[in-house]
């Protein structure tokens, strides 16, 4: 892990690039102090000059206070009404293809917060009206699902937070992930299980019957098997990606739910895992791969190749505490669940085509 961490540190932008900097920083600092001058950090950005930017940081979503406008922030001060609802432990993130629309769900709290970054609101969804504390999420069209895993159910809502639908997941013994194929009529849930347990596969179901339609992988260790499986994530051509979070790697089926390929070990050296959580693709088909225990998110090619990480240990903004979910809107923005910093940041990627992507273009 030392040497993980040592790596990360020559790759990370800092804000201190320069004497010259430090001096402007001084100034700055003292304008401030007169109440001349406020300063402001510039964005944290992967990887470090002079190498080309790809990721950058952009903004954070924490609570109300992120989304609402003036006008309704001086309406809630002038009514005397509560302060706007907080994440307190996010651990699923789900973002509509134009990122008007972001789903959290919150652990600690026991909720389902949906950010309106459309209308500039957000609405969360009480722990008593889901039944228990929600896990993995998914945006497709207009409903927004969530898994209940004490509930054994996955649950959908609109985007206004009523309840349009409820699907039984008896079939799982701890459900937990969730990816939804609203073209093909299909809804993926990963069953974490239990140590003992003999759960460890993703279960498919039809999105409107809620029937029981596949079972992909088994529990092992062994090739296309699953130990732990978290969460998910399809490719355009209905492909699956399963973080197989206690085997350290990632799996990958097929349409037809057969073995692909897995990638990943345990370790602390580029490309190696120590708990894979969140998984999502960008538009160029490359795979992001959030390690909760390294906090950072590692992102492949096609071919399992490493070309990138970012974020890294620590509470300044698009740094991480003990990160999960993972999801990528059609712009390429990048959601980040940062459980211990309660809160999900927010990243784009820059700077970057599908050529950026080819063999031999890592770091």
């Amino acid at each position: 892990m030392a040497r993980f961490w040592e790596l990360l540190a020559g790759t990370v932008r800092t804000s201190s690039p320069s004497p010259a900097f430090g001096a402007a920083l001084m100034a700055a600092l003292a304008l401030a102090s007169a109440g001349c001058a406020t300063v402001t950090r510039p964005p944290a950005a992967w990887p470090a000059p002079p190498a080309t930017e790809r990721v950058r940081h952009v903004r954070s979503l924490a609570g109300g206070a992120d989304v609402e406008g003036g006008l309704a922030r001086l309406w809630r001060r002038l009514a005397g009404l509560d302060r706007p609802a907080h994440l307190y432990h996010p651990l699923g993130v789900a973002a509509s293809p134009e990122g008007d629309l972001v789903a959290v769900s919150d652990q600690g709290l026991g909720q389902l917060f949906l950010f309106d970054l459309a209308h500039d609101r957000l609405r969360s969804i009480p722990r008593d009206e889901l039944g228990d504390a929600p896990a993995g999420v998914a945006i497709a069209g207009d409903l927004v699902w969530v898994v209940v895993p004490q509930r054994k159910a996955v649950l959908a809502f609109s985007r206004e937070g009523r309840q349009a639908r409820a699907l039984d997941l008896s079939d799982c013994e701890r459900p937990l992930g969730l990816a939804v194929d609203a073209e093909r009529g299909l809804l993926y849930v990963s069953d974490a299980s239990s140590v003992q347990g003999e759960g460890h596969a993703v279960h498919v179901h039809g999105l409107e019957d809620g029937a029981h339609r596949a079972t992909i992988g088994k529990k092992g260790h062994g090739e296309g098997e699953l130990f732990f499986p978290t969460f998910l994530a399809l490719t355009p051509a209905g492909g699956l990606y399963v973080s197989d979070t206690m085997n350290a790697r990632v799996v990958e089926f097929g349409a037809d739910g057969a073995f692909v390929r897995q990638f990943g070990s345990r370790g602390d050296r580029f490309g190696q895992f120590d708990k894979p959580k969140g998984v999502a693709l960008d538009s160029f088909g490359n795979v992001y791969v959030v390690d909760s225990f390294f906090a950072a998110v590692q992102i492949f090619n096609r071919q399992a190749e490493l070309l990138l990480f970012f974020g890294g240990p620590g509470d300044s903004p698009g740094f991480l505490a003990n990160p999960a979910g993972i999801a990528i809107d059609a712009k390429n923005r990048i959601y980040v669940a940062n459980g211990l910093n309660f809160r999900v940041d927010v990243y784009q990627l820059v700077n970057t085509s599908g050529q950026d992507s080819r063999l031999g273009a890592g770091p």
